[in-house]
């Protein structure tokens, strides 16, 4: 009688050992497609798959939109009154900026 019940256990354990196995390598099949498919799209768009990090941290760092209020950048001087007025006004009509932000901008750029 014990023996049929450690059959039945036996049989059990083999099963959920098979179970596991078929799961673990779903998850690895998974895993490297995953990671293929982040390959070539970071191929795609241009960046070193192994860098990217640091390529995007450093696009960043001289994005115009980051920079602090009060700081010039080589671009700030060379866009025109009109193209900083364009711009405000797109941001403004996207609703990305307020009306009151959009009229302290307005003032800044003819100002300055």
């Amino acid at each position: 009688m014990t023996d049929d019940f450690f059959d039945g256990t036996v049989q059990q354990m083999n099963g959920l050992m098979a179970l596991f196995g078929v799961v673990f390598a779903a998850v690895v099949i998974f895993m490297i497609i995953s990671g293929v498919r982040k390959w070539k799209a970071a191929k795609d768009a241009g960046y070193d798959p192994l860098a990217m990090d640091t390529q995007i941290a450093a696009q960043l760092g001289r994005s115009e939109l980051l920079r602090p209020a009060g700081a010039t950048g080589a671009d700030a001087s060379q866009k025109s009154i009109e193209e900083r007025l364009a711009e405000l006004d797109d941001l403004h009509a996207r609703g990305v900026i307020s009306d009151a932000e959009h009229a302290a901008a307005r003032a800044r750029t003819l100002e300055g």
